[in-house]
């Protein structure tokens, strides 16, 4: 399994250059490591559901589930692992999700966990045929912090323009023309993006190439770019805790981390021509209007996009975030892995799709329409053990 722990916002740590002395240094570090998570996880930590989210179903008693990957969706698989009842002990590490990628794919987790689906060479490394499943969704929104400077308006391209370092300083002609009558300072503009593989970078990246002929050219999408400026922090809580305690900075994540952290961010401008401050309702009013045609769980997901929705209230950058199971889970891991522990799996996994999209809203996440879920019902339905479909606690199959 992978080592690395839950996303925890870092602490910056100027080096000493006076001589104070070690304890005082030392507790000057933990007070800082303190109020930054606290500022992050307070927020969805304190709204976390206590019942369990098992209603109509009985999930098998004991049994243990391992996942990583996506710190986009980190506090909503935080809110799963701690409600889903019957015993199981459910472990999800926020680790990225070039790293969930690499865990399903070297098999040291039961699911991986992406905001970005397989692309073709992820698809062919894997050692088994695996199944896409679409769990929830979100918005990705520009974070900034200019003291004094209220909400702002931005558009893709002036957005794609700050991460090329062509609009460098927060009163530029580019940023002032769509914020008329609001002063802003004459300050560069510090530039902040995901270090580790992510993707949240993917759906940002995904959102500028669209937007902008010169970012798809010069740059392009990923979960891990060449970036033209700026500096990396590691997971969405990296980029939120740096840019909140940093002055003129920009960068990006997931509403989620926006929203519970306190963070100045900003308006996007829609296709429809109307600037968009996200939110749970309009981002799911996204992704009910983009009404993707989605594929088969075996089929190739790479360019399911529902970025750009096309409604009048709709927040362009939203996303759908994925998990990746094995498809036939005896084949993929082995005489090691038991039909008790596919059936654990599987009834978590409908649980996921099913009861567990109750408690999105509170967290900032959009709760899959029935369209999705009655897909993703088909694929975990397919999931087999030994050549025989997984029963779940729901019925003899999905």
């Amino acid at each position: 399994m992978s080592a690395q722990g839950t996303d925890k916002p870092p602490e910056t740590i100027k080096r000493q250059t006076s001589k104070t002395p070690l304890y005082a240094a030392v507790a000057i570090v933990v007070v800082v490591i303190i109020v930054v998570a606290a500022g992050f996880y307070a927020g969805w930590f304190n709204s976390k559901s206590t019942t369990s989210g098992t209603t109509g179903c009985a999930p098998p008693s004991g049994g243990s589930i391992k996942g990583a990957g996506s710190t986009l969706v980190y506090p909503l698989m935080y809110q799963w692992e701690t409600v889903y009842g019957g015993g199981t002990a459910v472990n999800y590490e926020s680790v990225g999700s070039s790293a969930g990628i690499t865990d399903i794919t070297q098999k040291t987790v039961d699911f991986g966990a992406s905001d970005a689906p397989l692309n073709s060479a992820q698809r062919t490394a894997l050692p088994a045929t695996a199944v896409t499943i679409p769990e929830s969704a979100g918005g990705v929104v520009p974070i900034y912090n200019v003291p004094g400077v209220p909400t702002l308006n931005f558009n893709g391209t002036v957005l794609a323009e700050i991460y090329l370092g062509t609009v460098s300083n927060w009163n530029s002609t580019a940023i002032q023309t769509l914020n008329p009558g609001v002063t802003l300072p004459n300050a560069a503009i510090s530039v902040v993006y995901r270090s580790d593989g992510s993707g949240t970078t993917f759906i940002w990246t995904s959102y500028l190439s669209l937007e902008s002929a010169s970012w798809e050219s010069k740059v392009g999408k990923g979960t891990a770019v060449v970036w033209p400026v700026g500096s990396g922090q590691p997971k969405n809580a990296g980029v939120a805790g740096y840019v909140q305690k940093t002055p003129d900075t920009i960068g990006y994540v997931d509403l989620n981390y926006a929203l519970n952290g306190g963070i100045q961010f900003g308006k996007v401008l829609n296709p429809a021509g109307h600037y968009i401050l996200a939110s749970v309702n309009n981002t799911a009013s996204a992704l009910k209007d983009a009404n993707p045609t989605l594929p088969s769980g075996t089929g190739d997901w790479y360019n399911v996009s529902v970025l750009n929705a096309p409604g009048v209230g709709d927040y362009p950058i939203t996303s759908l975030t994925y998990v990746f199971v094995y498809q036939d889970l005896s084949g993929a891991y082995g005489s090691s892995y038991t039909k008790t522990q596919a059936e654990t799996l599987v009834d978590y996994l409908y649980w996921m799709v099913t009861t567990g999209q109750s408690y999105s809203a509170q967290l900032y996440y959009v709760p899959l329409p029935a369209s999705i879920v009655a897909a993703d019902e088909t694929t975990i339905g397919s999931i087999t053990f030994g050549g025989s479909a997984v029963p779940n606690s729901c019925g003899s199959s999905v």
